[in-house]
């Protein structure tokens, strides 16, 4: 038989010039990564640390006031609206 896989799973999003990287790890647990998105491909990691209880809901908060402030632009030149 052979060896186990030890990343079971890992997923890449991607959020402006982050590179947000999760991994599930038979070792480590989930972990997640946030890269700066480079050409040339990802450098060192800016920032790691394990998943814990309660991050999805404080993402989605995040993500709620990401979507309020993206309603104040307008255009392809992001001005704010009314200006």
């Amino acid at each position: 038989m052979g060896k186990r896989p030890k990343i079971l799973s890992q997923q890449v999003y991607r959020l402006g010039h982050v590179v947000v990287r999760t991994t599930d790890h038979r070792e480590n647990g989930k972990t997640f990564a946030l890269n700066p998105d480079v050409e040339g491909g990802e450098k060192k990691p800016l920032f790691t640390g394990h998943i814990e209880k309660g991050m999805g809901t404080q993402l989605r908060r995040l993500a709620h006031h990401f979507d309020d402030l993206e309603a104040g632009l307008i255009g392809d030149d992001q001005s704010p609206a009314g200006q």
